[in-house]
């Protein structure tokens, strides 16, 4: 009998324990990520929130960064309900994983109001909203300037345009910077082997001047023809001035950057992650400077300048077993102070002002603050490109064949063509697809005065 009540009393006080073991347990939450570049400093402040609102919390983060295969991976995930509670958004694939009930929209997380409002006029149709709901927020930037060389500026006799300039004079310093390098360097860089170089140094950063970047949100039709100013100017320094650099026909993206590092470029179209390229990947040889977009008239901007928006994280639907703490989680790897963090190391540009100015230092890599510089930032929408049936060359491939002289000289002639095509493919579009791409009630494209 005794031996027995000392066996229960043995495993009654087992059962405590292992009961208050499992109620001191954390709730772990699983995050996916593939931005390798930020995961130093990222797992520094997982550790900290892990040994501080964590542990007060009662909640642990796992972190995982993937590599190339992170595409592949979350996808099969989510279609066999082995997905983390949250993971790295991409819009490439986020309205199959909102229609196939993948990812959970904020609002079914109670207290996400007070966050999803801190980023009021900055949340873009495809981006984060999707079927009219948020389900993802913007956490970082891609910002547009030029990049000139200083010491071709000044063997020119020019000054470096720090307080703005049109693309008139961006044409009239190529010309001169060409003309007095005498065959050692060139007023302009330009590369139309790599397509890509056309929309984030000419067509995206043209939205500060005409108010979009090929796509009329509110008037739904594809205007590209607005371009043609800009476009023109580009042409006239290509095939009539001859001050590009030569063999840009067939230059690619880093191939042209090389050129500007190695001091032969005079100025370049740039954009945020182009501070990186200058500092490390090709580090300039020259004396280099970071100046504002070209407008087209001496009045400067019509339009807010255009960023765009990269997302950090969206709720998978295993957050929902545990919405607190996962939204103490998202709450945290959305902080201000994270953020700034990462702006001191040159890491990101992140769309809160107020993430910028709680930074206690500026990053040390250069130029990086002067693109993180924008007084007044839209958040570009997408367009709906991707979704028409298009007959005869894409948008960028007519500009490529415009600059390469391939085209002949009609620029305004040749992109009212490309609309009059693109127009015509959105006519197969319901309204309700189409309504995808107006830009969200109350957003403001216009510049305050």
């Amino acid at each position: 009998m005794k031996k027995t009540f000392v066996w229960l009393l043995a495993l009654t006080m087992l059962l405590l324990c292992t009961a208050g073991a499992l109620a001191s347990d954390p709730v772990t939450i699983t995050v996916w990520s593939d931005n390798a570049h930020e995961k130093e400093l990222r797992n520094k402040q997982i550790e900290e929130f892990n040994e501080t609102i964590g542990k007060e919390n009662g909640v642990f983060v796992e972190y995982t960064v993937y590599g190339d295969n992170y595409s592949d991976s979350i996808k099969i995930a989510a279609r066999t309900d082995e997905a983390p509670d949250m993971f790295r958004a991409d819009t490439k694939w986020m309205q199959d994983f909102v229609d196939a009930g993948y990812v959970i929209p904020l609002s079914q997380f109670e207290g996400s109001d007070a966050l999803v409002a801190k980023y009021d006029g900055l949340l873009a149709k495809q981006y984060h909203i999707f079927n009219g709901e948020v389900y993802t927020l913007p956490y970082n930037l891609t910002t547009y300037k030029f990049v000139v060389n200083v010491d071709l500026f000044k063997a020119a006799g020019l000054e470096v345009p720090y307080d703005g300039w049109t693309w008139a004079q961006v044409r009239e310093y190529a010309k001169k910077i060409t003309e007095v390098s005498a065959g050692k360097a060139y007023g302009f860089g330009l590369s139309l082997k790599s397509a890509w170089t056309l929309s984030s140094y000419i067509t995206m950063p043209a939205g500060c001047n005409i108010g979009h970047y090929g796509y009329d949100w509110n008037g739904a039709k594809f205007n590209f023809a607005a371009l043609s100013p800009i476009i023109e100017e580009v042409y006239g320094m290509a095939q009539v001035d001859g001050s590009v650099f030569p063999g840009f026909e067939g230059l690619d993206g880093d191939g042209v950057r090389a050129q500007f590092s190695e001091g032969r470029i005079g100025i370049m179209g740039a954009a945020s992650f182009d501070a990186a390229v200058y500092n490390e990947q090709f580090p300039a040889k020259c004396e280099w400077a970071v100046v504002p977009e070209p407008s087209l008239s001496e009045e400067g901007y019509p339009y807010k300048e255009f960023v765009q928006p990269t997302q950090l994280l969206v709720m998978g639907k295993k957050a929902l077993e545990h919405p607190k703490e996962a939204l103490l989680v998202f709450e945290y790897f959305y902080s201000d102070a994270c953020a700034a963090q990462m702006y001191e190391q040159g890491l990101y540009v992140p769309i809160r002002q107020e993430a910028i100015d709680m930074a206690t230092k500026q990053p040390e890599a250069k130029g990086f603050a002067e693109f993180a510089n924008i007084e007044q930032k839209f958040v570009m929408s997408a367009m709906p490109d991707t979704l028409i049936s298009l007959e005869g060359p894409a948008y960028r491939e007519v500009i490529v064949n415009l600059l390469a002289g391939q085209a002949g000289s009609d620029i305004k002639g040749a992109l009212e063509d490309c609309d009059a095509r693109y127009n015509k493919g959105l006519e197969a579009l319901t309204e309700e697809q189409l309504n995808l791409f107006k830009l969200p009630e109350g957003t403001q494209v216009e510049r305050a005065k």
